[in-house]
Order: C-alpha cells, then structure tokens, then sequence
C-alpha cells in the first residue's frame, strides 16, 4: 500500500486528513474503524452511524474514542466534525449529507438502504465506497453512471491480490 500510504502521510502532514464516515456497525464495521483510527495516517472516521446506537458507540471505544458525541441533527453533526470529535447517530442520511464529510463507507449488507445512502452520498458530492456487495451486486453499474456523472468515486474494496498488488507499485 506504498501509494496510498505516501498520500495519506502527505495529507496527514498538511492537516487535510480525508474525513470519513461510516454507516453500519458490524464486526466488519468495527475492523475499518479499529485500522482507519489507530493504524492509518491521513484518515479520520469522524461519524457512525447505526440503527442500534450503542453498537456505533462501541464501534468506537473499540477504537480508541471512549465518549463519541451523540447527535441527531445535520447541525449538530456539522459542529462535531468541525470541533475534530467524533459522533454516533441513528440517521445514516446526516453522514450523507454532513459538510465535513469527504468520502461514505456503507457497510450494512442492506440492498434497499445500502442503495438509497449511495444515491444521497453521491447526490451531496461525496465520495462512497460499497462494502455492501449484495447492493453493489444488484444496482452497482448504475450507482457508478450516478457517480461518473456528479463526479465522485464509486467504489468497493480493492479485494483480492490484483488491487493489493498494483498499490504496492511504485510510481
């Protein structure tokens, strides 16, 4: 990941860390936010959200943030990510829609919401990345179209060998 990681230290150093939020709190959840929060330069999870709250809280305290801020309005959530905190929210559409939110990563393994919080994600301009297969299986060549056209990135993880191996290159 020498690529990635050569950007992310950069963005690091210039105080721009990519901000991220998170809609799900599963076991899958719970591994991006333990290596995005303590092993990753350069990116920040700013906000989980999760139908259930306290699995988005202990998302959290899992890495390394004991008193995550609970909001339930965009204005709240604006103010958190702004102040540099983190937050927790029942409403996976304010991680949509927040001013200080680059990129979404949906991870709810839900074919109707995880649609329907691609289609937000693109039409507020962030960027969105489907580790929801089942949705990304059914309608993910349209969410792309939707993404080429608002100019954002549609994504899944890089997977297997293929994707690992070209960002080790060295350019």
């Amino acid at each position: 990941m020498i690529i990635i990681d050569t950007a992310l230290k950069k963005r690091q150093a210039e105080g721009k860390p990519v901000r991220v939020g998170m809609i799900g709190a599963g076991f899958m959840a719970q591994g991006i936010a333990i290596q995005m929060e303590l092993y990753t330069q350069g990116m920040e999870l700013v906000a989980i959200a999760n139908r259930t709250l306290s699995k988005a809280i202990d998302v959290y305290q899992k890495a390394g943030h004991d008193h995550p801020t609970e909001v339930a309005n965009l204005q709240e959530l604006n103010r958190v990510i702004k102040d540099g905190g983190r937050a927790v929210t029942t409403d996976p559409f304010l991680i949509c829609q927040a001013e200080g939110i680059d990129a979404v990563i949906e991870v709810t393994g839900a074919v109707d919401l995880g649609a329907r919080i691609a289609l937000e994600s693109i039409e507020n301009g962030k960027h969105i990345i489907m580790m929801n297969a089942e949705t990304d299986g059914t309608i993910g060549p349209i969410l792309k179209v939707r993404a080429d056209k608002k100019g954002v990135v549609f994504t899944n993880a890089d997977g297997d060998q293929p994707g690992v191996t070209l960002n080790l290159s060295v350019l």
